[in-house]
């Protein structure tokens, strides 16, 4: 069907990471971009406020998150995984590495170099469709090299991109979109030692959420939560995810929105053509903090969308 065809793509493009990305900062733009056009196109009629609407707001704060609603949710148990190689070398700059997930694989990246590095069984992405491939001689097996410029790009940056294949099977993707260059990320990668690197904290706190929810993808500024199932593929952006990033012209809300107040600031409900898809506050530092379902992961009505939002703390 149309619609379905028009998901699909719609996925695919919210999944793809952008051209100088950081730790796929973009997945959340394109969820919400997505999201919309599906409800547009669909014809979902706007919600309308009803009398007995259950009064909620989303914190901010540095202590622990509210006490769960009483719904008979768990708190959510939160696997933050350790990144499985610590590089022993990294061109200067004055980054730190942040550790985040993609479906199965685990990512490391430095995003003031532009740096991501990505283990797991899953092969990674390629970012760009580069000038050339070669292969180069890698900590003991053959390795893919791809370079090539990009648009609107700092002078001198350049994409290096280097995948190679571990020995147990699991797939190795290097990106720079830096000024790093083909010697300098292949420095890097033959630098890896085997020593975890921790995961970095979530940008939020969850106090509750629907029961067998695993995470599925973790960012700096973002935490999707998903049945097991949705590990298995390279996807962004599945099940529930909760992000917090600075407000943009592509947060305002589309006029069929429901619009409600969150402790005296104000929020929408976007509908898709099955049920609430989308949930949306404004912050305070021009920030923005959304709550979007993919229903066909974890179909939540109205009301437990609104009762999740409530065990939600931003963190400061």
């Amino acid at each position: 069907m149309l619609e379905d065809d028009l998901r699909s793509t719609l996925r695919d493009r919210a999944a793809q990471p952008a051209v100088q990305p950081d730790l796929l900062d973009q997945v959340r733009g394109g969820i919400r971009r997505s999201n919309r056009r599906r409800a547009a196109v669909a014809g979902a009629a706007a919600v309308i406020v009803a009398a007995i609407a259950v009064p909620f707001a989303f914190t901010e704060e540095k202590s622990p998150p509210p006490v769960a609603p009483a719904i008979g949710w768990p708190a959510p148990q939160l696997q933050l995984p350790a990144f499985p190689f610590t590089p022993s070398w990294v061109p200067p700059g004055p980054d730190t590495a942040d550790v985040g997930q993609l479906g199965p694989n685990l990512v490391l990246s430095y995003e003031e170099q532009q740096i991501q590095l990505e283990v797991g069984p899953v092969p990674g992405s390629w970012e760009m469709e580069g000038e050339e491939d070669h292969q180069v001689a890698l900590n003991g097996t053959q390795a893919t090299v791809r370079t090539g410029s990009y648009v609107d790009s700092r002078p001198g940056d350049r994409y290096v991109g280097i995948r190679w294949r571990l020995a147990d099977g699991r797939w190795v993707q290097l990106n720079s979109f830096g000024p790093a260059k083909e010697n300098d990320m292949l420095r890097f990668a033959r630098g890896l030692r085997e020593q975890p690197v921790p995961a970095s904290p979530p940008p939020v706190t969850v106090a509750a959420a629907p029961p067998g929810l695993v995470v599925q993808q973790l960012t700096r500024e973002n935490i999707c939560l998903a049945p097991p199932a949705a590990l298995s593929e390279r996807d962004s952006g599945r099940g529930i995810c909760v992000s917090v990033e600075v407000t943009s012209a592509e947060d305002k809300p589309q006029p069929e929105d429901e619009k409600i107040t969150l402790n005296g600031r104000p929020a929408w409900i976007s509908e898709g053509d099955d049920g609430p898809s989308e949930l949306t506050s404004t912050l305070t530092g021009k920030r923005t903090l959304t709550i979007y379902l993919d229903r066909e992961d974890v179909p939540l009505t109205r009301e437990e969308l609104i009762r999740f939002a409530e065990g939600v703390a931003v963190k400061r």
